[in-house]
């Protein structure tokens, strides 16, 4: 099928990338949302070059309404691009997948979700089936983003890799406290960097570490304030591979 992939260049959406074209499907489009400024959690300037290292087109819209905005955009690539299906990187988000679910059924095209994790999968903080999966991908990503309740400065451009996985599990509480292993939640933001499907590696070369509190909407009567640290990833160049 012809698919397009909901890309944000973090590793979720990277190792949902590699699965499904491991199951013989066809990337046609990177997809990028942009619904806030700056976009902290991941970098548009590393997006366009992950677009140039897999040798995809990359289309970038900015929404307002996700709802009728996304739904608007799926309906147009249904039409005039031939888009069969869409991929995504969410692993435990039910509000993503009822949207995306809805979206879908809305333009006739089918919702590849590789990463998900809610039953019949054995869901935990620990993410054991999911991590595995983006690990074996051999993919290469640093952690770009921290929500500093969770995490500190130590972990910022840190390698999502084995080591760090490890690492991370002392901060995780499974009665639900604490972060979740693959940042699901927001905890922490990646950045994929190099991958068995990039054509040529990316390297950071200008970046300065920032602070930012974001407010998201809350059940509660006062918005939920996060504190965030991030690279401020102003520049990048591809590199040959070794």
């Amino acid at each position: 099928m012809r698919v397009a992939a909901v890309w944000s260049g973090g590793k979720d959406i990277y190792a949902a990338y590699h699965l499904a074209v491991g199951q013989g499907h066809q990337i046609v489009y990177l997809l990028t949302f942009e619904y806030m400024k700056p976009y902290i959690f991941h970098s548009l300037p590393i997006i366009e070059l992950q677009s140039k290292a897999l040798g995809v087109p990359q289309i970038k819209a900015g929404i307002k309404d996700p709802t009728r905005d996304i739904l608007a955009i799926i309906k147009r690539m249904k039409k005039e691009e031939k888009v069969d299906a869409i991929v995504t990187g969410d692993i435990d988000s039910l509000t993503h997948k009822r949207m995306w679910t809805d979206i879908c059924k809305k333009t006739d095209m089918e919702l590849i979700m590789p990463l998900w994790d809610r039953p019949p999968y054995p869901g935990n903080k620990y993410r054991e089936r999911v991590l595995n999966l983006e690990i074996s991908t051999g993919m290469k990503a640093i952690i770009n983003c921290v929500d500093l309740k969770y995490l500190d400065e130590k972990w910022l451009g840190r390698e999502f890799d084995t080591e760090c996985i490890q690492e991370m599990k002392t901060l995780i509480d499974p009665s639900g406290k604490g972060l979740d292993a693959t940042g699901e939640f927001g905890e922490f933001h990646t950045t994929v960097l190099d991958g068995p499907l990039f054509k040529k590696r990316i390297e950071i070369t200008k970046f300065k570490k920032e602070k930012q509190t974001v407010e998201f909407a809350s059940n509660k009567k006062q918005p939920l304030q996060r504190k965030f640290l991030f690279m401020d990833i102003e520049a990048g160049i591809l590199k040959t591979k070794e």
